[in-house]
């Protein structure tokens, strides 16, 4: 099973090919669709 990423900026999750899929306390939650699934990713603005 992989890991979560964690991206510092959100323009980084975006360049990644993420989108926003909430927000969080600290951040964002964003996701990406895949062969396999849904790809989820931490964005951390604090």
């Amino acid at each position: 099973m992989a890991g979560i990423q964690v991206f510092k900026t959100l323009a980084d999750a975006l360049r990644a090919g993420y989108s926003v899929y909430d927000r969080t306390e600290d951040g964002y939650l964003v996701r990406t669709r895949t062969a396999s699934g849904w790809a989820m990713a931490i964005v951390t603005c604090r």
